[in-house]
């Protein structure tokens, strides 16, 4: 098995911590636009995140809501290419002390280059990158390279997979297992339904030893702390998103950082679980 890179190996540790769910925040390359980009994801690890997403600014992101679109476009608009994902990886990497993980669809990484994506994460620090989209009967040259170069390919684990779905995605998945709060685009701001994610955890954990990361729909505080006991983190996007999307300048920013300390103390605070479950 080829040797992780300490970016890969430092994540690993983090969302294998059982003390409390870990605080992941999302946000596209190049928005709102480059350096204001690279000043918010570090303005988010002081803020109480965890770990760190970085979104690959696409023309057609199909898992994802108006704000985050919205958010791809303006990047795109602004000149974000994937020259710009790498620097602001290596940027934020270096300037602290958090795993950084990329997001991206697939036809990015293919019009990019399968080997040259994951050998450029690995040297920019990153510890992996989730291709939602990715069919798994198309994954195995992405599967191959990551592992090559040393970095994590997480796997975004459907609501609707039946159980033999669900072992061929774990088996494909390092680093951690992407599980969807709600059956919707990110941005949905609705109710949860938090019985049916803990049956579908419970499913998933009796699957794998993988860590299990929650995302979409966690849009406030509270939903966070709901969701905190099922899983070993969740991460947050669109909650970031808007402010920086609607209001120019400080004004978004402080706006995005406010989110950002209230998830963290919904998630450290005694109300929320001090264990998750085996």
């Amino acid at each position: 098995m080829t040797p992780r890179t300490p970016a890969a190996e430092a994540l690993t540790a983090l969302l294998n911590r059982r003390r409390r769910a870990a605080l992941g925040a999302f946000l596209p390359a190049g928005f709102p636009n480059w350096t204001a980009g690279i000043e918010a994801l570090r303005a988010f690890v002081r803020h109480g995140a965890d770990f760190l997403e970085v979104g690959v600014p696409h023309r057609t992101p199909a898992f994802d809501g108006p704000d985050i679109s919205a958010a791809y476009t303006q990047a795109l608009g602004q000149g974000t290419r994937m020259a710009h994902v790498f620097s602001t990886i290596r940027l934020v990497t270096s300037s602290t002390d958090v795993p950084v993980v990329a997001m991206a669809y697939w036809t990015s990484v293919c019009d990019f280059g399968i080997e040259r994506f994951a050998q450029d994460l690995a040297q920019a620090g990153a510890a992996g990158a989730m291709i939602p989209d990715l069919p798994l009967t198309e994954a195995g040259p992405w599967l191959d390279a990551a592992r090559e170069a040393g970095i994590h390919t997480p796997q975004f684990a459907p609501r609707s997979a039946d159980d033999s779905q669900l072992r061929a995605i774990t088996d494909a998945a390092s680093g951690w297992v992407y599980v969807p709060a709600a059956a919707a685009p990110t941005g949905y701001q609705g109710p949860l339904d938090l019985p049916a994610l803990h049956d579908y955890t419970t499913r998933l954990r009796a699957t794998t030893s993988h860590p299990l990361v929650a995302g979409i729909g966690i849009s406030t505080p509270e939903r966070a702390a709901d969701v905190a006991p099922f899983v070993n983190a969740v991460v947050i996007g669109s909650p970031l998103v808007r402010p920086l999307l609607h209001t120019a300048g400080p004004r978004g920013l402080e706006g995005a950082l406010e989110q950002v300390r209230a998830f963290a103390y919904a998630l450290r605070t005694p109300a929320a679980p001090a264990t998750l479950p085996a």
